[in-house]
C-alpha cells in the first residue's frame, strides 16, 4: 500500500498542469488562425459572388431588347440589371456602389465598389480585405 502512495505523490508535484497551459496555449493559437483564415475565404467569395452578379447585370443591359439608339445605356434595363444585381447578391447588395459612367456604344461597362464582409471586430481587422473594385465589360450586342 504505501508504494502506491509513493508513486502517487511523485506525480503531484511544481509540474502538475503544465500540460493544461500548453494545450489552452496551443488552442488559442489554432483558433486565431481558423478565425483569420475563414474571415479571408469568406471575403474571397465575396469578390467572386460580386464580380459574377456584375457580370450577368452588364450582359442584361448589352443583350436587351430595346434600342440602344437615344442612350448608351436604356434606363428600363439598367434599373433591371441593378435589381437583378442586389438580388444575387442578397443582404451584401445594398452596401454596394454601381458606376454606368464608363459605358460606351458598343460595350456596357459596370464598376462595382464595395467592402467586403467581416465578422471580426474593427480593432482585429485592421484595414482589413482590401476593398472590392471590379470593372465588367461586355459588347452590346448588333441587331442586324
Amino acid at each position: 500500500m504505501s508504494q502506491i502512495r509513493a508513486r502517487r505523490s511523485d506525480k503531484t508535484g511544481p509540474e502538475t498542469g503544465a500540460g493544461l497551459v500548453s494545450t489552452i496555449a496551443g488552442l488559442l493559437v489554432f483558433l486565431s488562425l481558423l478565425l483569420f483564415a475563414t474571415q479571408t475565404l469568406i471575403a474571397l467569395y465575396a469578390r467572386s459572388a460580386t464580380t459574377s452578379a456584375v457580370y450577368e447585370g452588364a450582359r442584361l443591359v448589352a443583350g436587351a431588347r430595346t434600342p440602344h439608339d437615344e442612350s448608351p445605356i436604356p434606363e428600363e434595363a439598367r434599373s433591371r440589371a441593378e435589381s437583378t444585381i442586389r438580388s444575387q447578391l442578397g443582404s451584401f447588395g445594398s452596401r454596394i456602389e454601381l458606376d454606368w459612367s464608363t459605358t460606351t456604344w458598343d460595350t456596357v461597362a459596370v464598376t462595382v465598389r464595395a467592402r467586403p464582409p467581416s465578422f471580426l471586430w474593427d480593432s482585429l481587422r485592421g484595414n482589413g480585405a482590401p476593398r472590392i473594385e471590379r470593372t465588367v465589360r461586355v459588347r452590346v450586342e448588333q441587331m442586324q
